[in-house]
This record gives C-alpha cells, structure tokens and sequence, in this order.
C-alpha cells in the first residue's frame, strides 16, 4: 500500500487538484427592529383581545349565578306567600272565630234587652277661613325660603 501511495503522488497528472475549502461563514438573518416590535405588538394585542373576552365569560358567569340565586329566592318566597295565604285564610274564617271566643274567652251572643241603639246626628260642620293677599304672599316666600 505504500508503493501504490508514492506512486501515485509521482504522477502529477494523477493528483486531484485539492479543494480549497472556504469556511463558511454563518450567514444570520438580520430581522430588523420593526419586525421584531411588530410581533410583540401582535402578541400584546392578542393578549388583550383574549383578556377582555375572557372578563366578558366572567361577567355573563356572574349574571347567570346571581338570576339562579334570584329565582331560587323567588320559589321560596312564594311558597312563604302561599303558607301565609293558606294562614289567613283559615283567620278569617267566621265560624272559627266565633266558636273560638266561646270556647276560650267565654263569649255569648247577646239578647234583645241588651242591644242598644243610638242615633247620631250626621251633620257636618265646615269652617270657612279666608285668606288674604297678604297670607298668600307670606305662603309663598316660605316655600321659596325653604327651599334654599
């Protein structure tokens, strides 16, 4: 292997011409300063954009918690109305009533002789007051004065 080596390098029409290699030289992309503010500006408003959309779920989340809350107090206290429209219903029974002031309080009905009728004498009396200029006038600045 030797021979083969040397004999080759004393032909020159043999030798391949070396190559020269060129470093290569890392070619960077130079994004400029406008693009790079462009997409932190994209990615700024994109985040707001996002922001404001999610506030908005969390309004309509609150505004549907507090109509569930709403309407369950409104069954409640219609159940209460009904309970206490039941309730006075059954207190202005007549027969109740009656059956319950003789029973605890000792009640009678009672008798011809111990009715007693009055008349009354259904005139009205009306006073007639008559106001002056001057009093009118006084009615007037007091209001005005009041009001400061």
């Amino acid at each position: 292997m030797l021979a083969e080596k040397i004999m080759y390098d004393q032909f020159p029409e043999y030798i391949e011409p070396q190559k020269v290699k060129k470093e290569k030289s890392v070619v960077k992309k130079k994004t400029s300063a406008v693009n790079k503010h462009m997409y932190i500006s994209l990615a700024l408003i994109l985040l707001i954009t996002s922001l404001f959309i999610l506030n908005g779920y969390a309004k309509i989340t609150s505004v549907r918690l507090e109509i569930t809350k709403l309407e369950n107090s409104k069954i409640q206290l219609e159940k209460v109305r009904n309970d206490l429209s039941g309730t006075l219903e059954g207190l202005k029974n007549t027969a109740l009533i009656s059956e319950e002031a003789i029973k605890s309080l000792g009640m009678i009905y009672p008798e011809e002789g111990q009715v007693v009728y009055l008349t009354v004498d259904d005139t009205v009396y009306s006073q007639e007051y008559k106001i002056s200029f001057q009093d009118r006038v006084r009615s007037v600045i007091s209001v005005f004065s009041s009001l400061f």
